[in-house]
């Protein structure tokens, strides 16, 4: 009786080990594509992650663009650090469509944390498509906003 349950502890082992792995390698929380748009990238498993690009803002801070890609597609975020001593940060995404059109700061959100960091949400960076990620502090003027180049 001890042998038979030990094969039938082994089979079972053998079969639910796998699938351990695969609930702890966490998918797109959305359909893919435009429909994963302002969604956290922080849970999901990239195939790929890429930091694109950097601006910085006179050694108080700098934003990245960060981009990841899952199921064969990619998407972008913008992720802020904010140095000891300084002011926070608004952090955001654009994206240009193959016409020029801009879609002007997706995923926006704030960083204040000194000596810390905070990222946006992710928006769908089709083929034809630009992205860039930008920063200014709360109450500047845009044209006071650091960005990257498009990508």
């Amino acid at each position: 009786m001890i042998k038979r349950f030990s094969v039938v502890a082994a089979a079972v082992v053998m079969v639910v080990a796998p699938l351990a792995g695969v609930a702890n390698a966490a998918g797109l929380p959305c359909g893919g594509g435009y429909s994963c748009d302002n969604q956290d990238p922080g849970p999901v498993s990239w195939d790929k992650v890429d930091t694109d690009d950097s601006a910085k803002d006179g050694g108080c801070g700098s934003v990245e663009l960060r981009s990841g890609k899952k199921d064969g597609k990619w998407y972008a975020w913008a992720r802020v650090f904010v140095k000891s001593g300084c002011q926070g940060y608004e952090g955001w995404i654009d994206r240009k469509g193959p016409d020029g059109s801009i879609e002007h700061v997706l995923g926006y959100f704030t960083a204040t944390d000194r000596w810390g960091s905070n990222f946006g949400n992710m928006y769908y960076w089709p083929d034809g498509t630009q992205v860039r990620a930008g920063f200014k502090h709360p109450g500047e003027d845009w044209s006071e906003s650091g960005v990257t180049k498009w990508h």
